[in-house]
């Protein structure tokens, strides 16, 4: 896996992958009223995106804040239907192969083919290994508070740069980071903000 990112934007933007993020960000959604018109308008609108992604004119857009209460109450912010494809692509083109490929084993959150039941039965494996070894064992279990709300972005911009050399790709990066742009933290809803959270936290991994 190369250290750093470079030369990758320009190869990574077609209209073939723009409709392989656009399937995944409509996934088990294609009934609402956005995708519907999205999809009315499908290859015009994946044009266009793809035009605007290669000229640096692409502009994201803003978003819908609602609450939900389960497991607590917490304000999501939806992003616009076309941002959405737009996170998909930047995600599997450039966050899974140089990122998350990077991440240690024991890294599960927004992960596929880990998640909550891999986390589960690695606990439970690790809990025999350790009482086969010892007489008592210890687990400590910790939580940052509030923690996509307390993201630095300059931070994180720092760590990203580290590993993004090419150029287009961090005009993009910015472009999603600077989309809350006076807000702290990073937003929930967003498919990039789960995985800018692993990058952040994988600092202390």
């Amino acid at each position: 896996m190369p250290k750093t990112i470079k030369n990758v934007y320009e190869m990574a933007v077609s209209f073939e992958n723009l409709l392989k993020a656009h399937k995944k960000a409509r996934c088990g959604k294609r009934e609402k009223k956005k995708i519907v018109l999205f999809e009315l308008k499908l290859e015009q609108e994946l044009l266009e995106l793809e035009k605007q992604l290669k000229n640096g004119t692409y502009s994201h857009g803003g978003y819908t804040k609602f609450k939900i209460y389960e497991p607590k109450e917490r304000i999501i912010m939806a992003s616009e239907y076309k941002d959405r494809v737009v996170h998909q692509w930047y995600v599997e083109k450039f966050i899974k192969p140089y990122f998350v490929a990077q991440f240690i084993n024991t890294s599960y959150a927004g992960i596929e083919g880990r998640g909550m039941h891999k986390a589960s039965k690695d606990v439970q494996k690790a809990m025999r290994s350790a009482k086969s070894k010892w007489k008592n064992y210890y687990i400590l279990k910790m939580d940052v508070t509030k923690y996509f709300q307390n993201i630095d972005k300059r931070i994180l911009w720092e760590i990203l740069k580290r590993k993004m050399k090419d150029k287009k790709l961090l005009w993009l990066t910015r472009e999603i980071l600077l989309s809350t742009e006076g807000m702290v933290g990073l937003p929930l809803g967003n498919y990039t903000s789960q995985m800018f959270a692993n990058i952040y936290l994988n600092e202390l991994d």
